[in-house]
Parts: structure tokens; C-alpha cells; sequence
């Protein structure tokens, strides 16, 4: 319980099984009607290097996001990643974007 979010926990304090959490957990953030995959989707793309960010805690952030879309099965390739990750870099980052947007095969 230690690593759940403040406001999970309540879902979480009455079950028992490591197999019982997951499910309620997947009850909680999966939606059948796709809404949670749009809301993801907006947030993956609103992700900005903040000004006071070091560019590990960016990366980290868009991994995180990243990785909540994969929990609803919902995969994202890695050259949209890269994408995502340039489009948020701050100005002064421009001559790094330019450089690998020209290159023929995008990083990892």
C-alpha cells in the first residue's frame, strides 16, 4: 500500500489478494467506453519540459504516461514517443529537434 496514490487506497484497504487489488485497480482506471484512452491520449501529448525540469524527470514523465496507456492495453510506438518527447522540449532544445528530425531513423 505503500506505493498507491492516497486517494486509491480506500478501493484498495479491504482486499486481501495481490490478484483482487489488480483487478479493482483495473475496474478503476479501465473504461470501456474510451474515454480514459482520450484523456490519456490529451495528457500524453500535453507533456512539456517545465522550465525548472531536468530532462531525466521529462523522459520519466512521458515513460509514466506512457505506461499507464499500456495497462489499458493500448500500445504507443516508439517513433511517436519520440515525437511526443521532441515536440515538448523547450526552445532552446530547437537545434537538438532539428537535428533528429533530419535524420533518416528516429532514436529509441
Amino acid at each position: 500500500m505503500e506505493g498507491v496514490r492516497h486517494h486509491i487506497v480506500s478501493s484498495l484497504h479491504w482486499k486481501e489478494a495481490p490478484h483482487e487489488m489488480w483487478k479493482t485497480l483495473k475496474d478503476l482506471y479501465h473504461n470501456s467506453s474510451g474515454e480514459g484512452n482520450l484523456a490519456l491520449k490529451d495528457k500524453l501529448q500535453k507533456i512539456k519540459c517545465e522550465r525548472d525540469e531536468t530532462i531525466s524527470m521529462y523522459l520519466t514523465k512521458l515513460i509514466t504516461c506512457r505506461d499507464e496507456f499500456a495497462s489499458l492495453g493500448v500500445l504507443t510506438s516508439n517513433e511517436h514517443m519520440v515525437s511526443l518527447a521532441l515536440r515538448g522540449l523547450p526552445k532552446s532544445w530547437h537545434s537538438y529537434q532539428d537535428s533528429v528530425n533530419g535524420r533518416k531513423k528516429l532514436p529509441n
